[in-house]
This record gives C-alpha cells, structure tokens and sequence, in this order.
C-alpha cells in the first residue's frame, strides 16, 4: 500500500494477516428468528454449490433460467502434485516449465483466498438501543495536506454562490421593513402576513414570502412567456449549470440555478428532451414565472442526485456545497461516501457514512453503507458488526435485508476456509429475498434487486472459483451466464445500468484465473473494452471515467494472469502492459484503499513472472520484480485482490529469479518473508500445512548452496513434516 497512511485504522497494523471476526455472524439471536439465519449458517459437512432457484415459485420470478445450476453438491477435490527443488510457485496448464507447486492433502482446498476472522473481541449485541449508539468518528484534526488531482477537479466544478436581487431585494438577505419602504403599497391588507403582494409594469404579479421579518423567496408571473435564453442573460446565469426538474406526470418543468438561487417555470415543453443535468432541449422554451429564492442546500442536493451518473465531479461538488449550507444533512454525507468509495477515497467515504449514522442511527441505507467502507477499509470485525445491526434495526425492509445479507456474504468470503463456506448460504439466502422482489412494481425497489441478484451471482461464481468443488469449471461459467443475463434484461430496462456489463465482465475474468482450464479471456476483455468506451463517450468528466479505467485495468491484469496459466506469454505480456498503462497512475488516487499497493506490486510481479516462467529469462523477470518488490513486502490486509497464498508465493517465485542472477541475499530475504506470510496464513487456518512445501525446500537449497548447514538442515526437517503431513492423510 502506498503512502502508509492507513496503518493506524488498519487492525491488522504490523502483521501481514487481518485478523477479524464473523463471531457476529455465527451467533445466536432471536433478531434472526425471522430471517431464518441461524439454519443458514449451519455449516455443511464438505463446501457446496447452493441450490438457487432451479425451480422458480411462480412465473414472476426473474430467476428463470436456461439449464440447470448446481444440480449436486459439489466435493472436494485433491489431486497431489510432485515437488521440484529451487522453483518458482506458479500455476499453469499443460506447459510447465521446471515449476514446483506445492502437494494438496485430500479434501483440502488448493486456493483460499481468506483471512481469518478472528477477533480481538467478539461482537455481541448492543446492549444499548441503537438510537443511542454513536459511531466511532475520530475527529483528530490531521494536518493540511497538499490538494489532489480529483480534489481540484471537484473544485473547478463549484461556482460561487450569490442571489439574485429584484428591485434592491434579495432573498435570505433583506428585511420585510426594507421591502415595505422601498416598494409600493403591497396589495396585501395585512403588511405582516406571510405572503404580501405586489404590481410592477410589465409583470402580472410579484409575491415575497417571508420567513418570520426576514424576505424568503419573491414569485414572479411575467406578463407573458419570454424566451429562456433572454432570461438566462438577463439574470445573468450564464455560467451557472441548471438542472431541470419536473413533476411525476412530466407536464410541468422547471429549471433551476442553485448557485443563484434562481428557478424558472417552462410554459411550453412541447417537443422538450428532458436533461439530467440541465443539458438541454430541442426547443426554444418559454419561461412563464421566475422564482427568486435565498441560497439553500435542497437545489444542490437535488442537482447532485441527477448528475451522480454522469458526472462524479460535479455531483461530489454540489454534495459538499450542500455540507456548507446544511452541516446535519445525512443525505448528502451518504451520498459523498458513496461517491469517495466508488473513486477510491475510502477514508474519507467511511468518515461521511459514519458522520451520516450519527445524525440517524436508525436508517438502515446509512448504516450498511458504513459496513462498507469499513470491508473496503479491512476493518472486518466493525464491518460484520455493522451489517448485522442492520438486520436488527426495526421495521428493515426485506429489500435492506437481503443488501445486508449479501454484504455480509461478501465479508464472510475473507474469512478462514471454515467461515468462507458460508458465504455462498448468505448469498443464497439473499438471492431468495431479492428474488421476490425483483419484479416490483415499484421501479427503484426493482432495480435494486436486481443488482442484489447479479451481485450475488457474481459472488458465488467467484467462490466456487476460489474453492474446491467438483466440477468448478462447468459450475462457474453457469452462474457467470446467470448474471449476465440479468444484467442484459436490466440494461433493456435502463441503460443507466450499463456499468453492470463491466462488473460481470472483470469478475467472469477475477474468477477464470482459478479454474483448472482457463477460458480464453479475450472475449471477456473485448466486452470490458466495449463498455468502458460506450460509458466514456456518455461524460467527459475524469473522475466518473477513472472508475470504469479502473475496472479495465483490473480486467486486462487478471486476462494476463489467465494468459500466463494458458502459456500464452506474448499475449500475458501485452496484457500486463495494458494493465500497467491503466493502473498505475490511478492508484495514486486510489492508495486509501488497503489492497491498492498489493494489486500494483502482483502486476508488476506477473509481468516478471512471465519472463522467468516462460522465457527462462531471469534478468528481465527482476526488472519487473525490482518495482514489486516493496510494494509486496509491505503489510497488507486480506482484501479480494491480496490473497495470502498468491502474496506470499509472489514472494517465493520472486526469491528463485534474483537467486539465479546472483542477487543471493535478496533471494533470501523475499523467501523468508513468504515463507513468513504463508505460516501465518497456515496458523490462521487459512491455508493447509502443504503449501509451506515448497518455500521450505527453496530455502533448504539456499542455505545449503551457501554453506550454511544448520538452517539447511532446519528447513529441509520442516519440509519433509508438511509433506509428511500429505502422505499420513486419509485417502
């Protein structure tokens, strides 16, 4: 990780392993009764591929589906491999080139890619009432730091507020004395209504509105339309950006001006193309009443709500605004860590979602939106404990249930081999709920569960991936087709989703790195490509395309991972350039997030890894090594992208390269920090004994070539014990 600047939220702080807790999760609570969880969260003899939905309760349910999925359990696999001596641990199909891989004890899995999730306290139940508990917000003022990129970004989107004035009088400023002497007579009786009315030339009518003696708004009907573009220069709102509002029956349109307080009411929307973000119309339309209005936080948070998807700067821009005005507002501070964690900001996301809980602790949204930033963060033991008061809140909606539940199916996918098997029963278990609800009447409630579903499919198909199941390579590519399919009906529904075709292709390709025979990932990267350009093409704004360059990054490293176990090292390399040329420099924007340094330095070792596998060229691979080198020798937490197994054999297959260019002490030093890495996964119960096999005989061969017998000596004992340890197993 870059910068270091999260070693004191981390939990994990000096050690390479987070250690958390699904101690939440597992415990016993009458809260669940109704959920059924605590059956769900029965573990099962051996890991299984969940039955979901291969029988649809009724016609309405958006989880009919060609073929079937998952139709047996699935068992595990082990099929031992036979060691080399001074190796690199790398994994490919058919060609392999002098690689040592480490032997798998039967029924144990061969990729796990979990932390344990073991506290350094189990969660209980708040004792107090949730409308009284308060999020842990560390207000410790930090020192200025020098402005971001993205931050200026945000900055160049914000316009300097300042209202309107009519006839000397403006809105939130002047006085209702200042308006009866300057004016005329109103034609109100009462001088200390509410509402006073008044004549102009050339106007139909002028009422101002006071909020107790202070002038609130002024409404003007002009005598007849006027053309909008003659009041824009009139007003002088040029520079300002509109946003077009209209009500439910789309009959009446307004644009309004939140920087000047300004809303004008369309008279003729005939022919009118309806904008986001004040983008406009094909007609010249008319104006027929103005309001003037003091400068408030509701015209903000609304425009910020219409350009959240096309325009992450602007939105962030106009939701910080709203912060200004409007300290206490939980919408826009949840809508800002929304944002700041889709960009990569996740301290300052989870700062807002926790800022948002503490003004309504019982707003489930705020809550599990907290939860998080906080697995982002790797701080999985407050993570877990989050999500699951969610599901504690009173009166939570099924579809906030199953959110929860797949959030908490997705933490318990970090955890150790144990507690990962029961991510697939939480997923499962919201997929049910979101089912239900996925043909809703209500569009919002649709929507939303129909991303709950490809999410969770996602999820599953990752998992199974990951795990050891019988027949994983025809099991993941169904859930992978299931989720596409559900992402293709949502994007015919609304193109706004399109984002979703993105998802599914990075995960189809994150998940196709752990299949015994990987697909040719070029389709999936030709999609990802496709998408990220139509998206692009859609908004100019550089925040708002960072996050699909991102994406595309990750796809194009996880397709030159597939190439690589494919032997395709032409094809791994252009991969890998086209990853470095999209990650590298986002990841400065993105170094709040634990894994970010980890994901830089794995790419940078792939790359080497398919010089010194594949081309035997040693030399080059630690050209490529030298910048992975730090970044994969620092702590990192468990996330989706650092797995230990990969982290600490990165570090071994690294240690064979420099050894080989005479780089010994080096070789040294990165085999004895993965062996470090993977013994704590081992102790963990992340990882079986057997992958310490092949690192122990490395060094054993190191020591031994230089001189030094004892450790020699030492390592080969320990290597023989864990190989021991496979052939004493049960067959």
């Amino acid at each position: 990780m870059r910068g270091g600047n999260l070693k004191q939220s981390l939990a994990s702080g000096t050690s390479r392993i987070a250690e958390v807790t699904l101690s939440a999760l597992l415990m016993a609570s009458t809260s669940y009764a109704d959920l059924d969880v605590l059956g769900t969260l029965e573990a099962p003899e051996q890991p299984a591929i969940v039955e979901v939905a291969q029988k649809p309760k009724g016609e309405r349910s958006i989880l009919v589906a060609k073929g079937t999925i998952g139709e047996e359990p699935a068992k595990p696999v082990a099929k031992p491999r036979a060691r080399r001596r001074l190796e690199p641990i790398s994994k490919i199909s058919e060609y392999e080139p002098e690689l040592a891989e480490p032997m798998t004890a039967p029924g144990q899995s061969q990729q796990i890619t979990t932390p344990t999730l073991e506290t350094e306290a189990a969660v209980e139940p708040a004792e107090e009432p949730l409308a009284e508990a308060e999020p842990n917000i560390d207000t410790t003022e930090e020192p200025l730091a020098e402005e971001s990129a993205e931050e200026q970004i945000v900055a160049e989107n914000a316009s300097p507020l300042e209202a309107v004035t009519f006839h000397g009088i403006t809105p939130g400023i002047s006085t209702r004395s200042e308006v009866l002497s300057d004016w005329s007579d109103s034609l109100s009786g009462d001088s200390s209504a509410e509402t006073l009315n008044f004549q102009f030339e050339g106007l139909k009518g002028v009422n101002v509105n006071f909020s107790g003696e202070r002038v609130k708004a002024i409404a003007i009907t002009l005598e007849k339309p006027t053309p909008i573009t003659e009041m824009i220069t009139s007003m002088q709102l040029e520079g300002v950006r509109p946003v077009i509002v209209s009500d439910d029956a789309k009959t009446r349109f307004t644009q309004a001006y939140p920087e000047r307080g300004v809303v004008l009411t369309l008279s003729d929307t005939a022919g009118m193309v309806l904008a986001t973000d004040g983008e406009s119309t094909n007609v010249q339309e008319q104006v027929s009443e103005v309001l003037l209005e003091s400068i408030t936080s509701k015209l903000f948070l609304l425009r910020a709500k219409e350009s959240a998807k096309s325009n992450l700067s602007q939105s962030i821009a106009d939701l910080e605004q709203v912060v200004t005005l409007e300290r206490k507002s939980p919408d826009a501070k949840y809508r800002l860590s929304c944002h700041n964690l889709v960009i990569g900001r996740a301290v300052t996301a989870e700062r807002y979602a926790a800022e948002a809980v503490e003004i309504e602790p019982l707003n489930p949204e705020f809550r599990l939106q907290w939860a998080k930033c906080l697995g982002k963060l790797a701080r999985y033991d407050r993570a877990v404990a989050e999500a699951r008061k969610v599901l504690e809140l009173p009166g939570v909606e099924p579809l906030q249930r199953a959110e929860a539940l797949e959030e908490m199916g997705q933490l318990a996918s970090l955890g150790s081999a144990e507690v990962a098997e029961r991510s697939i029963q939480l997923h499962s278990k919201a997929i049910e709920i979101a089912d239900s609800l996925a043909n809703s009447e209500d569009v919002a409630t649709r929507h939303a569960a129909q991303c709950i579903l490809i999410d969770a499919h996602l999820a599953i198909a990752t998992q199974i991936a990951q795990g050891n199941f019988q027949d994983k390579n025809q099991a993941v590519p169904q859930w992978i087709e299931r989720a596409s399919a559900l992402t293709e009906a949502l994007i015919d529904e609304d193109a706004k989703f399109l984002p979703q075709r993105l998802q599914v292709a990075v995960s189809a390709l994150a998940a196709a790195t752990n299949l015994a025979k990987p697909i040719n990932p070029k389709l999936w990267v030709e999609e990802a490509e496709e998408t990220v350009k139509t998206l692009q093409e859609e908004t100019p704004d550089v925040l708002t395309c960072s996050q699909y360059d991102w994406q595309l990054g990750l796809a194009y490293l996880h397709a030159a991972d597939i190439e690589h176990l494919r032997s395709d090292s032409a094809s791994a390399k252009k991969f890998g350039k086209l990853a470095e040329a999209k990650l590298s420099e986002l990841s400065r924007q993105r170094d709040e997030l634990p894994d970010t340094g980890y994901t830089m330095g794995r790419l940078y070792f792939q790359i080497g890894a398919v010089y010194a596998v594949h081309e035997e060229d040693h030399t080059s691979a630690c050209k490529w090594y030298d910048q992975a080198v730090d970044l994969l020798l620092n702590p990192v937490p468990v996330t989706t992208l650092a797995v230990p197994q990969q982290h600490g054999d990165a570090l071994v297959s690294m240690g064979v390269s420099y050894w080989r260019t005479n780089d010994r002490d080096r070789a040294v030093e990165l085999t004895l920090a993965g062996v470090e890495l993977i013994e704590e996964a081992v102790d963990a119960g992340l990882l079986g004994s057997t992958s310490l096999s092949v690192p122990y005989e490395n060094l054993s061969a190191m020591y031994q070539a230089l001189g030094k017998t004892e450790p020699a000596a030492r390592y080969q004992v320990l290597a023989r014990k864990v190989n021991g340890s496979l052939a004493d197993s049960p067959q």
